[in-house]
């Protein structure tokens, strides 16, 4: 479930390059139109009679949670629309790292030297990445994918520190706020385009409802370390699809940056793996 998640969601970029005319904050609108729609249908599904009772429970965390992946998703379109796919994906792949840090900072979870090693290694993917594209407003869409790796640390360890939240009616009010954030900020100087509102949906209903249900349920039985690792498909192929469809190339310095980001990551999945392998033993 997890391989065939990340799958789906590295088409995001390839859907965002094939948008016509349309406004950033209307994307998240019809986003998360499609991804509410999409989850009443899943939850309905997976909890049956006790689906309004499990969203209901979900409390201010979960909610607070929904408000942080808004943000993640919100900087998500906005990195697409000001730098490259591949800038984007590899700089949201140190999201891991700044969960790490955040869960040491807020939570008092200790962290390895291997870790601080690999969040090192990251860094200097990430800076490197910075320095190969020259343009302000490469740079600025590179600051939004951070921002997006930020947002989704944060609703991270808010899960982490409530483990009780149920993740499938946080996805539901995630498209709730989507669509009141695409609402109030969208320029709506008239209707979009029908085949961009059909992506729009295609992102949002099926790329985002369904992949990151399957996410939902696959984390339950795969253990945390080995999350990263498969994640690490996704940002693989984001750059592939918009290379092999659009053209849209990779320039040395993102490939050597989004490398040193991808050695870390399995670097350090490898370790946590390893690590309570021994522990059982």
């Amino acid at each position: 479930m997890m391989v065939v998640s990340a799958t789906m969601v590295s088409t995001a970029g390839l859907i965002f390059r094939s948008l016509n005319s349309i406004d950033a904050f209307e994307v998240v609108f019809f986003r998360g139109l499609a991804l509410t729609l999409t989850m009443i249908v899943i939850i309905s599904l997976f909890y049956k009679n006790r689906a309004l009772k499990a969203t209901k429970g979900i409390g201010f965390s979960g909610l607070l949670g929904a408000a942080f992946f808004t943000s993640a998703q919100t900087f998500y379109v906005f990195a697409f629309s000001n730098t490259t796919v591949a800038n984007s994906t590899f700089t949201i792949a140190t999201a891991p790292f700044i969960t790490a840090l955040l869960a040491w900072l807020v939570l008092k979870e200790t962290i390895s030297k291997v870790t601080i090693i690999a969040m090192a290694s990251a860094c200097f993917g990430v800076i490197t990445i910075v320095l190969a594209d020259v343009s302000a407003e490469g740079k600025l869409g590179i600051a939004f994918a951070f921002l997006t790796a930020c947002s989704f640390s944060c609703f991270a360890v808010i899960l982490r520190h409530n483990k009780n939240v149920e993740m499938l009616p946080v996805l539901f009010f995630t498209g709730i706020i989507s669509m009141c954030v695409g609402l109030v900020f969208g320029e709506w100087n008239g209707m979009p385009l029908v085949s961009d509102i059909a992506l729009c949906f295609l992102w949002g209903g099926v790329l985002q409802g369904v992949g990151q249900s399957l996410l939902v349920l696959s984390t339950k039985v795969l253990k945390a370390a080995e999350v990263p690792l498969i994640m690490l498909l996704e940002f693989t192929l984001g750059p592939v699809w918009v290379w092999l469809i659009y053209g849209e190339n990779i320039s040395l310095g993102t490939l050597f940056g989004g490398s040193l980001i991808f050695a870390s990551i399995f670097g350090f999945a490898f370790f946590e793996i390893n690590k309570r392998r021994i522990v059982k033993n």
